[in-house]
């Protein structure tokens, strides 16, 4: 495949327009809506481990969110 010259991009304008569009939007966030509140309030052990791996997977999602934006960041340049 061809280097693009400095300056171009080697998107389309119809795929750079469709990925500014996806930038411009805030990210949705989607977790598990169900409400175990009253479980994780029996169980502390429980509620800890829980909350643990909320934060990792919190953690994840902002990681590759973040790759993902660097990527998109080099590809318009």
């Amino acid at each position: 495949m061809a280097k693009p010259k400095p300056g171009k991009s080697a998107l389309t304008p119809s795929e750079l327009s469709a990925l500014r569009a996806q930038i411009a939007l805030p990210p949705h966030i989607h977790w598990d809506p169900i409400d175990m509140d009253h479980v994780l309030q029996i169980d502390r052990s429980l509620a800890k481990q829980v909350a643990a791996l909320r934060l990792e997977t919190q953690s994840e999602l902002h990681r590759v969110m973040a790759e993902g934006t660097a990527k998109a960041a080099r590809l318009m340049k």
